[in-house]
């Protein structure tokens, strides 16, 4: 018993350690417009859903100097319960962080996918997001 309380207390302060590296604030400006750097392109765009048998939106950011003649790494930047396929752009900025973390060398290009992760006909942000079928609905997502 005193191994294993020994073994949960060590693994209680390595977390917390862990937890502490991390506690570290952005950088100064990560999300505001820099001039003289390469901007990727956000554009929206829809598709055809198969689950749910609607054509749906969702927003897609492509690196400066995107070419469809490469293949890129796909990062899905999902939205909380209460937003839309916008809600990042909401005070969150990703093209503009995104843009910073490209001309600062900091991440290799990629293409982010920002979906509505509702997936229900009616995939507005509207009413009580708490709804049984809104809630099964992100699980569905």
């Amino acid at each position: 018993m005193k191994g294993l309380l020994f073994l949960v207390s060590i693994m209680m302060l390595s977390n917390f350690a862990n937890a502490q590296m991390f506690e570290k604030e952005a950088p100064q400006g990560f999300d505001k417009i820099r001039t003289g750097i390469s901007n990727g392109k956000l554009d929206s765009f829809m598709y055809e859903s198969k689950t749910v048998g609607v054509k749906r939106k969702a927003l897609i950011y492509t690196p400066p100097g995107y070419s469809k003649k490469i293949k890129y790494p796909v990062l899905y930047l999902l939205h909380g319960i209460g937003g839309d396929e916008k809600e990042w752009l909401n005070g969150g900025n990703p093209q503009v962080i995104l843009d910073n973390l490209y001309a600062d060398s900091k991440i290799a290009p990629m293409i982010v996918i920002m979906p509505n992760g509702r997936a229900m006909k009616d995939d507005r942000a509207t009413g009580n997001i708490f709804e049984r079928d809104k809630v099964e609905a992100f699980a569905t997502f």
